[in-house]
């Protein structure tokens, strides 16, 4: 065994010069390198593993998203097929055989309502090209009418659902028809579809056995925010429901019942599931016809197993992956697990090695981690070489971002806890100036892997600190639901002690100490400020709950599963109203002697606006150094170029004068020229414009 894996290993270095580039042992990013994400798509290997399809996106106005094919057998230096598609942007490849790759385009259209009104929109457009000549390809569900051709629903993308490796005319699809999303049997020759199951306005997926029989359907209630699972035997007419559950956006919590893959044995499915009474979630082999669990294929002590490695030519199970510090990935097939071992060897221990697609020898890999944003594999088993196919932020290689380490603590009532440490390049010490970020959620987590924030201020020279606090997700239903009725108590002591227990060690400056966060890391970021005047210098809120009350009330009027929801988790607005008003920190504006920086969208969906505008009020009535940045188009996430650029630079900003370098120097904290006092809006260039005056009072 020892032999073979170094064989492989030799294999592998002789084949990836350009994998691992020979980089300067010190390099430096700008704000721009960093918000830099270029549109690509996952690379996709064809049924037999010859040809790999991926697309890459250019500026210029005539290739647009431009379609790349290669193929993997040809002699060196044969040039990849490529095609260009303008300025419609290729949202999706799949492959429907060997010979024919479906391309999804995302174009303007016209979309009617009623007889007498249309208003522009983004619609799609699936293509059937032959890998051989994309001079001609066919436009599929061409002759459906508007109800599907112009169906603004359908802007997400009509899905491949199975390709029918027995038929090769034909595949099978769900798209849109009306409000109702169908399975449909597509010929990818000449675009005609027919429908071969119905759904509804509710159904979200359709999943099918190995035959292409439709056996699960996934339907949503509750505007989202509910799921059921309704599921068939092979051959059955009738839907059988299997599985309520609830979803909720500020929880990234897994499905307690979801899909994985077809399996190799008739009648039987492989399936997540967290069973009745089960603290985490585990990957089963489910018998459809019985409603039982046929056999445990995954299940883990301490973490929910996140994904199933299946073979998708004959359902055979291969491996599974689960979320710990890093993305840990298990195979169980002997061979692959051999030559799976080699190549985590090659690549170290300080990242993960996810396989995405198994085809033939071949197999595509994304390999990520702190200090690699995200990097695409080919490996050939065959040949035991790996080469790059792209990365996902080629403008961060791995010397200008900042090694992670991974803290464990213990909390003040003993519960050992982990928090992730990015440190600056100076390293650390008694002098060194500390961001506190805590994650949303709360039930989300942080990762040992790339953080777009904690890495860019590193590189202007802070240490960040993300701790998975109790209320986190990822470690069991038990913990997750340990954090229930403690926000801005035992939650927020959680975060105290992470940082405390740096100052104990000597490795961050005691006075020289800032909170930032979103969403609930935005309220946890306001309560530390109020709380805890003593230990943070400032204070950074985006989108943050202010006034857990009227949040809670919020969602009465919304959603009745969401609202029992956040009774849960935050408190019941009657019987614990004093409570939840003391930890409101709109009601502890008076309590902040630091600056505080709020940011939000007028148009956040999850948070409303309301709760900073009143967060901003209370800081002004308050006497409160502060300053609030109103954005327009951001939503809860922020996730726009422009608006990223201007929080990272004001976030900055304020630990520079505060914590950083200009903390001793006259000038004020809030500064008009990079704090104005206007809404600000991404325009259609990615700039930044000004286009309103938002008084704050």
């Amino acid at each position: 065994m020892r032999s073979w894996i170094i064989a492989l290993l030799v294999g592998l270095a002789s084949g990836a010069a350009s994998a691992q580039p020979i980089m300067p042992e010190i390099g430096q990013a700008d704000i721009e390198d960093f918000i830099d994400t270029p549109e690509t798509t996952r690379p996709r290997l064809s049924p037999d593993g010859r040809f790999l399809a991926y697309m890459v996106h250019t500026d210029h106005e005539i290739d647009g998203d431009v379609l790349i094919i290669q193929d993997l057998d040809a002699e060196e230096g044969t040039e990849a097929l490529r095609g260009g598609f303008g300025r419609f942007p290729i949202i999706n490849i799949a492959w429907a055989s060997n010979n024919r790759v479906l391309v999804t385009l995302l174009i303007d259209g016209q979309v009617q309502f009623g007889r007498y009104f249309s208003m522009s929109a983004p619609i799609v457009r699936t293509l059937s090209i032959d890998r051989r000549d994309i001079t001609q390809p066919v436009v599929l569900f061409e002759s459906e009418g508007r109800r599907v051709f112009q169906n603004i629903y359908n802007a997400a993308g009509n899905t491949l659902v199975h390709s029918l490796p027995d038929d090769p005319e034909h595949v099978l699809m769900s798209a849109y028809r009306g409000d109702a999303l169908h399975l449909w049997r597509v010929n990818v020759f000449t675009g005609e579809a027919d429908v071969v199951e119905r759904g509804n306005s509710r159904t979200l997926h359709w999943h099918t056995d190995a035959t292409g029989f439709a056996v699960m359907r996934i339907d949503s209630i509750s505007n989202g925010r509910q799921i059921r699972v309704f599921t068939r035997e092979p051959g059955a007419r009738r839907w059988r429901r299997t599985r309520t559950y609830r979803v909720n956006e500020l929880t990234d919590r897994n499905a307690d019942f979801d899909w994985v893959g077809i399996s190799d044995q008739p009648g039987m499915i492989y399936v997540f599931s967290r069973q009745e009474g089960a603290d985490r979630r585990g990957l089963y082999l489910y018998d459809i016809a019985n409603e039982t669990y046929a056999e445990v294929m995954a299940e883990h002590d301490r973490y929910d197993i996140q994904r199933g490695i299946v073979s998708p030519h004959g359902g055979a199970f291969l491996g599974y992956a689960y979320q710990a510090d890093r993305m840990e990935v298990e195979i169980v097939d002997p061979d692959l697990r051999r030559h799976y071992r080699g190549i985590v060897g090659f690549f170290g221990e300080n990242v993960s090695v996810m396989p995405e697609e198994f085809s033939g020898d071949r197999m595509v890999l994304v390999v990520s981690g702190p200090r690699e944003p995200g990097v695409y594999y080919l490996y050939d088993r065959a040949e035991r070489s790996i080469s790059p196919i792209f990365s996902s932020r080629p403008r961060l290689p791995p010397d200008v971002l900042h090694d992670v380490e991974i803290l464990r603590y213990q909390a003040s009532d003993g519960l050992q806890l982990t928090a992730y440490l990015t440190r600056p390049r100076r390293g650390m010490g008694p002098a060194t100036p500390l961001v506190l970020l805590p994650h949303g959620g709360p039930e989300m987590r942080d990762i040992y892997d790339f953080d777009l924030f904690a890495q860019y201020y590193a590189s202007q020279g802070y240490a960040v600190l993300q701790p998975n606090f109790r209320g986190s997700s990822g470690y069991g239903r038990a913990f997750a639901e340990s954090g229930y009725g403690a926000w801005g108590d035992r939650m927020q002591r959680d975060l105290d002690d992470a940082v405390q227990s740096l100052i104990d060690q000597g490795r961050v400056a005691p006075d020289r100490i800032c909170i930032a966060g979103f969403s609930y890391g935005g309220y946890a970021a306001l309560v530390g400020g109020a709380q805890r005047p003593d230990l943070y210098q400032c204070v950074f809120a985006g989108a943050a709950v202010t006034d857990l009350i009227g949040f809670v009330d919020h969602w009465e009027d919304v959603d009745e599963d969401a609202h029992e929801y956040w009774q849960e988790a935050i408190g019941n607005t009657q019987t614990d109203r004093d409570r939840l008003f003391w930890v409101s920190p709109v009601n502890l504006a008076d309590r902040m002697t630091m600056p505080v920086l709020l940011v939000h969208s007028t148009d956040d969906p999850i948070v409303p606006f309301e709760h900073s505008r009143m967060m901003a009020d209370a800081l002004e009535e308050a006497g409160a150094e502060y300053h609030f940045q109103i954005f327009s188009d951001g939503g809860h996430s922020f996730n726009r170029t422009g608006l990223l650029r201007s929080i990272l630079t004001q976030s900055t900003e304020l630990f520079d004068r505060t914590i950083g370098p200009d903390r001793f120097s006259n000038e004020p904290i809030f500064p008009e020229e990079l704090f104005p006092d206007v809404e600000i809006v991404e325009s259609v260039k990615g700039a930044v414009s000004v286009l309103e005056e938002a008084s704050t009072d």
